[in-house]
């Protein structure tokens, strides 16, 4: 029932997230989540976590940064899917640091002088639960007491037009839609979306996201190990997670070469995360969410991070425009390292003036991509999009 090769995996990313030693305060919990690559060859080369990441917790739309310096979403699956972004483009200066020798066994250069990952290698996704939004609204369903699904049951909510996101668990019986966090409907708006969306997103643009697109060619995820799923609800759960990640999105159409609708794997593990909220359940404190975030890049100068509010901790608020207080994993940060890497690679230089919103739009193949997706007509087209005014800062700025 449960994979010798999952078990394996999820150990190794548990001792790693041990050796971090995060604290989290009394009474809270956390959601783990993990990237990692497997070789063609297991018996020559391990395993490599290259991006971990713990948070439950996403900015208001009224916190929006408008100089990128800030997190916007630091749920778990988003900010390892951005370790990992960080970890491949670094990958690159790191690979061709030595001049005459290839010195990556993950990814290769193609012949159109983008990247791909090396033939045989997987790339696989941890995450120690369910993926918030539309994979684990049934699996939420089975845990609630009898009086809360009773009240859930007869709220009314107006009707949902066609392709509009639903606000956190409203019509939590309506599946295959798109969700907005937080869950909690007492909590502040926010325009990001659940993890469920963000990963069906990722299913067809791939995890490198635009900035990426310069350098590689998609990178699709192999598989999905979830834990913390009962077996008596795995067939439900899979159910819902290949409906949410990639079975509502099977009449998209005209994408560009290279593109694809991925199906991943989703597979389970027994394997308990010590910071989960089942684990917690034993304590007589209150039971909440950690505002903490622990982020962590494999190979990097300065690997781990605790985020909060989508800020380092301890910076104070004169200081969040600081070039050395910027998190690794914000979108000024990887736009710097995007522009770094553009200089190390040769390609042609862009002004200095072009915004990060207007270099994303440069990305034309990824671009048609998402319009495939999200614009009129495309399975995710409701998708709430952030936009102009929080990515109209430039490489000179801050």
């Amino acid at each position: 029932m449960f994979s010798d090769e999952n078990t394996t995996l999820v150990h190794a990313v548990q001792k790693q997230y041990a050796s971090l030693n995060l604290k989290l305060p009394t009474g809270t919990f956390t959601i783990l989540a993990a990237i990692i690559l497997t070789p063609s060859d297991p018996s020559s080369i391990q395993p490599k976590i290259i991006g971990l990441a713990t948070g439950c917790k996403c900015l208001p739309k009224d916190k929006l940064p408008l100089q990128g310096e800030a997190v916007h979403d630091s749920h778990a699956e988003v900010l390892a899917r951005r370790c990992a972004i960080r970890w491949l483009i670094e990958e690159i200066s790191r690979a061709a640091s030595d001049g005459s020798h290839w010195n990556s066994v993950w990814i290769s250069k193609s012949a159109d002088d983008r990247y791909r990952l090396q033939d045989g290698v997987r790339i696989i996704m941890y995450i120690s639960t369910p993926p918030c939004g539309d994979a684990s609204m049934r699996f939420l369903a089975t845990l609630q007491d009898k009086e809360m699904a009773a009240l859930k049951d007869s709220a009314i909510y107006p009707p949902l037009a066609p392709n509009v996101a639903s606000r956190g668990r409203d019509n939590y019986s309506l599946l295959g839609v798109l969700r907005t966090k937080p869950g909690r409907a007492d909590s502040p708006q926010t325009l990001s979306l659940s993890c469920s969306d963000k990963i069906a997103r990722w299913n067809v643009l791939g995890i490198q996201g635009a900035l990426g697109s310069a350098f590689f060619h998609p990178i699709y995820l192999t598989k999905i190990i979830i834990g913390e799923v009962p077996p008596d609800l795995h067939d439900v759960v899979k159910s819902d997670c290949e409906r949410a990640f990639w079975g509502r999105l099977q009449e998209i159409h005209g994408l560009p070469q290279g593109y694809k609708l991925n199906r991943p794997e989703v597979q389970f593990t027994p394997v308990g995360f010590v910071h989960s909220r089942s684990a917690q359940e034993h304590s007589s404190l209150a039971q909440r969410s950690c505002n903490e975030s622990l982020t962590w890049v494999a190979d990097s100068t300065s690997p781990h991070e605790i985020l909060i509010n989508g800020l380092r901790r301890g910076v104070s608020p004169r200081h969040r425009y600081k070039t050395i207080f910027w998190p690794r994993l914000s979108k000024v940060s990887l736009f710097h390292l995007y522009r770094k890497t553009r200089s190390i690679e040769n390609l042609l230089p862009e002004s200095k003036a072009m915004t990060y919103y207007q270099v994303k739009e440069s990305m034309t193949q990824y671009q048609i991509t998402k319009k495939c997706l999200l614009g009129e007509g495309g399975p995710l087209s409701g998708w709430i999009r952030s936009g102009a005014r929080w990515e109209n800062f430039s490489f000179g700025s801050g």
